[in-house]
């Protein structure tokens, strides 16, 4: 079967999207599945990064994902973003590829057994 599928990309003001991308990453901000836990988003505003706010709410999803019989948590991050976090946090970096999403940025693969 062939099918054709038909796509139109659109720029849109950010107030009109922004509630839908929101209430999309909400809605998946984690998932389990095969006894795994996978962290898509985590964010820490500026002004609270280095208060313990971060390491308490990754505290949080080790219990969640042990209360729900995960045996380990995954993620991905950026070089620009937080690996060294993670490290601090006991995760254990898988990999990481080069020059990607653009060149002179690496993206880190973690997991952390529980």
């Amino acid at each position: 079967m062939n099918t054709k599928m038909e796509f139109q990309i659109k720029e849109l003001p950010l107030e009109e999207v922004e509630s839908k991308v929101v209430d999309g990453l909400l809605d998946h901000k984690s998932r389990l599945s095969y006894g795994k836990l996978h962290v898509w988003l985590l964010s820490v505003d500026k002004d609270l990064q280095g208060s313990g706010v971060g390491t308490a709410l990754m505290n949080e999803i080790a219990a969640y994902g042990k209360a729900h019989n995960c045996h380990h948590i995954s993620l991905t991050t950026f070089s620009y973003q937080a690996p060294e976090f993670y490290k601090k946090c006991g995760y254990s970096e898988l990999g990481r590829i080069q020059n990607f999403p653009l060149k002179g940025v690496e993206k880190y693969f973690f997991v952390k057994y529980l």
